[in-house]
This record gives structure tokens, C-alpha cells and sequence, in this order.
């Protein structure tokens, strides 16, 4: 548990009346949940998140948790409602019961909430509006909270929860309401006319308020018989904090009041927990038995990418054909983490031209750059380089050029370091400008060359250099060296990062060119060979099985992303929520 997650909760303890193993359980279930949650805020939209659970099963504690996290680790701002603030006044539901039937002056069910309100005020905070009046209602007089005493929010909302035992709740099939399900209904609605308007509520006016929920929590009870005890400790809290009223019940008024919502209460425990987003499993005591994400059924993608001949076309860098598909990405909360030979500078150049903030790879694995506070502690070995965390594998560039300098004096005729070409040569080399020749040759752990000399005399060049200890890469352009780092150690170091910073398993995307990108395509879990004409020396693997695209870069390189089914279930879902949003 880092820092960042820790909430002194001891007021909060005191506030609901809990013991200290409620510290345990939101270390150990309540923040990875608000991670969740988190995650599954795939836009600037405001998320609409359901907590549904029986009587007592802990709802507005958890909501209440939810904001309390989200104040103190986020600057996002959020608001938890109750389904109960939205019951009508004491007459109101008086006179549903005269004029509907008479088990409608009991609150609770669908049908004694005022759901024009409760939709025009969710409405309103998904919107983003400020100074929306949010409902509150009194159970202790069982009635409404005069409206000049309502607060409003003063900021726009995030996040918006709801809670309450039926929220999410969907309408039963028509035959399984034709026989009474307890002795309420057999002696109070032999007609079954109550538990038929109920259900049309369900199928319509809270249907209407529920489909706009993008994230459902079930806090799911062991069976129904254990509501009674729970509800029970519930009253007796409220007597404790505010005595006892016409609000409040005994034990027999409790076996009356639960036996109206025992239905659908069951109906949510059999249906509704296949299909909430998060599942708490309860115990009899209330304790949490476990939970299940839906999201960890999907495993993460991250996408490892070279630039040149592989996301960027080898002959004129333009992003502007795959920066559509790298903003969705991002937005999904895909990391694509470019792993290259350019340099910091280049770079962030291109991200800063793509408006995205990923961790980076530079020259060939020498060294990762993570930006400030992208995960939520700093790792361990890196420094701080202007906004940037900077992880380095390779020694600095001077030990390099030593070396070099002490091998036979005959190579020198036959290669040029890229830092020594003009910015004519580079230009000529690789179509690159003055400022971004500038930027190409401001390096800090490696220096490519070029070799014009013939193809023998390489072979001896290469068996020199290896000799002292490097590795050498034949890229599409240029020669590489480098020692005991190359794309592949730095991928798999950022990938260690990445499994402490999400909860699912990661699927591990690499896509490449050349010869250069050879372990960085075999340490992947899925690797894919961009065609490139103009690589000297294609990548060919040892021990994975490679996709192979089609078309030259961009264009291959779109194509084989977004025919990942891993790749296109997230796009899909983040298409559907903009589109809600």
C-alpha cells in the first residue's frame, strides 16, 4: 500500500461507528475498488457509479468511504446520494396508497420515490451543473428534509454515486409475479396489483434513471435471511444517534417493513450479481468474504513501439496519421511506450506534437524516462531529469567513444558517428530538418554510425567491437552499439513497473521494423513486424510467433492494432461511454 492511498480514517471510523478492521478492509478491497472505479473513467465525463446491497450491508459507508478516498487522492470531485433522499413526503405516499394500493404508504419500494426529481437531479450533475440541490430525507420523522435546508455542490461533479438496496434492480419476468412470495403479499396482495406496480416502476421510470449508470458495486448478502439481523443493528444505531420516533421500529415493525422488499431483494441476488462491475461478497457477520472485479477478466494491454518504419513513416515522421488512434489509446488508458533509438529530445518532440504522456524508451534501451507522478512512487534507482523520472541502463556516452578511439585506426576511414554528420548528410540520410538534426544529435548514452565501407570489412569491424564487450544492431539506417542494455532490458523493466501500478495480468504488445527490435519483439506477448522496404536487415525470430502487417508504416501499424481483440473490446467500450457521456 503506497502513501498516496492512505486516508487516516479515524474520524470516519467514529463518524459510522466502526471498528478498526474497517481500516484493514479498505486497504485490502476499498482502494482497489476506487482504482477501478477510476479506470473505468474513460473520459472528461462525469462517471455515474450504483452501489446496490440489502438493508444494513454497509452502502452508505462504502459511498461515504469512495468520497472521502477520492478528496484526498484525486482532484477529482465527487457526491454520494442516497436512492432513500428521494422518497416522497409522508402524504404523498399516503395518497399512493389510497389511490394504488394501500402497501404503497410503507417506503421503500420502486414506486415511493420521486423519480422526476432523482432524474433531473443526476441529470443535472452528469451535465456538469453547479448549484444543483441535492434531496435529503429525515427517517427519524419519516419525511422529507425541508428543500432551504438542502445543500448543492459548488464545483461540477466527477463522480457521482448512488446508493441504495434497489438501485440497478431490473424488472421481473410477468409469470414469476403471479404467486405471493411471502405473507405480506398472500394476505396484503392476493391481487398481486402492488407487486405488478412495482415491477412496471422498475421496467420505466427507474429503468430510464438506471441505464444511465456506467459502473455498478453489489454488496451481496450470503441469502436474504441475514437482512433482518443487519437491519436490525441499522435501527439500532439510528435510536443510539437520535432515539426513538415514529422513524424508528421495533423487531416486529422490522419483520413487516423488510417482507417489502424481500422479492426483489432476492431477484438482486441471484440476477444482479452476474452483472455488477465490482462484487463484494458478505459473511453472515458482515465481513467481506471477497471480491471480484469484472475488469480482472480482462487482462491490460500495453503497447511497446519503435518510431521509424514502424509508427512514423521512414520518410517524412508525420504523425498525423496516427495521432487519432494514440489519443483513443490514451484515453482507454492504454499505455503505448515508444522504445527507439531517438534520443530525450526527439521524443518529446513527437509526444509533445501528439499531445500524449507516456513513459518512454530512448536510444535503443539506454535509458526510461517516466513523467512526474505518472505512477503513484517513484521507483527505485531513478532520478529526477526537469519533469521527468529517468531510469538508466546504459554507462554515458564517453566510455562508448573510448572504446571506439581504441580500436584499429583502418575503421576509421569507413564510418562516421551521427553526432560528426553535417546537417546536410543527416538531412540527406534521414529527411530530417536542421532543428531536428539538432535535436537527433543531442545524445547521452549512445552515437550510431554510419558505415560506408564494404561489407568485409564490417563483418571484422563487428567482431572487434563485440570483442570489447558490446552488442551490435544493424538498424534500417544505421549500426547501434551498445552493452549489456538494449530495447528489450528496458521493456522489461517498465513492465515491472506497470504490474505494480495495474491489478489485472498485462498482455505485452511490441511492434517493430528491423533487426533492432529483435528481443524487444521476443520478450512480447504479441509481436508484430511492421513491413519496411527499406530495412536493411529484416527482423526474423527465434522463439515467437510474429504478426506480420500488411502495409509499411502508419497505416500497418493502425491495422494491426486495431484488429487486436484485446486492442478493440477497450476502444469499444470507451466509444460507448463518450458517446453516453
Amino acid at each position: 500500500m503506497s502513501e498516496a492511498n492512505i486516508v487516516d480514517i479515524t474520524p470516519f471510523l467514529a463518524k459510522h461507528q466502526l471498528p478498526l478492521k474497517y481500516q484493514y478492509l479498505s486497504e485490502q478491497y476499498f482502494v482497489p475498488l476506487a482504482h477501478d472505479i477510476l479506470e473505468s473513467k474513460k473520459t472528461n465525463t462525469p462517471i455515474f457509479v450504483a452501489i446496490n446491497g440489502c438493508q444494513g450491508s454497509g452502502k452508505t459507508t462504502l459511498a461515504d468511504f469512495l468520497v472521502t478516498w477520492f478528496s484526498k487522492n484525486t482532484s477529482l470531485n465527487s457526491v454520494a446520494l442516497s436512492i432513500d433522499d428521494f422518497y416522497l413526503a409522508k402524504q404523498a405516499r399516503k395518497q399512493l396508497a389510497e389511490d394504488v394500493h394501500p402497501l404503497f404508504a410503507t417506503r421503500g419500494v420502486p414506486g415511493t420515490h420521486d423519480t422526476e426529481l432523482m432524474n433531473r437531479t443526476i441529470s443535472q450533475l452528469l451535465a456538469g451543473d453547479i448549484n444543483v440541490p441535492l434531496p435529503r430525507f429525515n427517517k427519524h420523522i419519516d419525511d422529507c428534509v425541508s428543500q432551504n435546508e438542502w445543500l448543492a455542490n459548488s464545483t461540477p461533479v466527477d463522480i457521482v454515486i448512488l446508493e441504495g438496496w434497489c438501485v440497478g434492480s431490473e424488472p421481473q419476468p410477468l409469470f414469476s409475479l403471479s404467486e405471493p412470495l411471502n405473507e405480506l403479499e398472500q394476505l396484503h396482495d392476493k391481487e398481486g396489483v402492488w407487486r405488478r406496480c412495482i415491477n412496471s416502476c422498475l421496467a420505466n421510470e427507474y429503468k430510464a434513471i438506471f441505464n444511465k449508470i456506467d459502473y455498478t458495486v453489489m454488496l451481496k448478502a450470503p441469502s436474504f435471511s441475514d437482512v433482518f439481523t443487519w437491519r436490525q443493528e441499522q435501527e439500532q444505531k439510528l435510536i443510539a444517534k437520535e432515539g426513538a420516533g415514529s422513524g424508528t421500529m421495533t423487531n416486529a415493525q422490522l419483520v413487516w417493513f423488510i417482507s417489502h422488499f424481500e422479492r426483489i431483494t432476492r431477484e438482486n441476488l441471484n440476477t444482479l450479481s452476474s452483472k455488477a462491475n465490482a462484487l463484494i461478497e458478505l459473511d453472515a457477520n458482515r465481513d467481506i468474504s471477497g471480491m471480484h472485479l469484472i475488469s480482472d477478466d480482462t487482462l491490460q494491454p500495453i503497447i511497446f513501439t519503435d518510431l521509424d518504419g514502424t509508427l512514423l513513416d521512414h520518410s517524412d515522421y508525420n504523425t498525423s496519421n496516427v495521432s487519432v488512434l494514440l489519443q483513443q489509446l490514451q484515453n482507454a488508458h492504454i499505455p503505448v511506450v515508444f522504445n527507439t533509438s531517438k534520443t530525450f529530445c526527439e521524443v518529446v518532440e513527437i509526444k509533445n506534437e501528439l499531445n500524449i504522456q507516456q513513459p518512454f524508451i530512448v536510444e535503443n534501451g539506454a535509458a526510461v524516462y517516466i513523467p512526474d507522478h505518472y505512477f503513484e512512487l517513484k521507483p527505485i534507482g531513478c532520478k529526477k531529469v526537469g519533469a521527468y523520472w529517468c531510469f538508466a541502463l546504459a554507462k554515458p556516452l564517453s566510455r562508448l567513444l573510448s572504446d571506439l578511439e581504441s580500436l584499429d585506426s583502418k575503421y576509421k576511414a569507413h564510418y562516421k558517428l551521427f553526432s560528426n554528420l553535417t546537417g546536410e548528410q543527416i538531412s540527406e540520410l534521414t529527411g530530417l530538418s536542421d532543428e531536428q538534426a539538432r535535436r537527433a544529435q543531442t545524445r547521452d548514452y549512445s552515437d550510431p554510425l554510419y558505415w560506408y565501407g564494404n561489407d568485409d570489412l564490417l563483418n571484422t569491424f563487428v567482431e572487434d567491437v563485440k570483442a570489447l564487450g558490446y552488442d551490435i544492431k544493424v538498424g534500417g539506417r544505421f549500426i547501434h552499439i551498445s552493452k549489456n542494455t538494449d530495447k528489450s532490458a528496458a521493456q522489461q523493466w517498465l513492465v515491472k513497473q506497470f504490474t505494480h501500478h495495474f491489478r489485472k495480468p498485462l498482455t505485452v504488445i511490441a511492434l517493430g521494423d528491423s533487426d533492432n527490435d529483435k528481443q524487444m519483439l521476443e520478450q512480447a506477448n504479441i509481436a508484430i513486424i511492421i513491413a519496411n522496404p527499406a530495412s536493411k536487415k529484416p527482423v526474423k525470430l527465434s522463439h515467437n510467433k510474429a504478426r506480420y502487417s500488411q502495409s509499411p508504416a502508419p497505416l500497418g501499424w493502425i491495422e494491426e492494432i486495431t484488429s487486436l481483440p484485446c486492442i478493440n473490446s477497450i476502444l469499444s467500450i470507451t466509444e460507448e461511454q463518450t458517446s453516453h457521456g
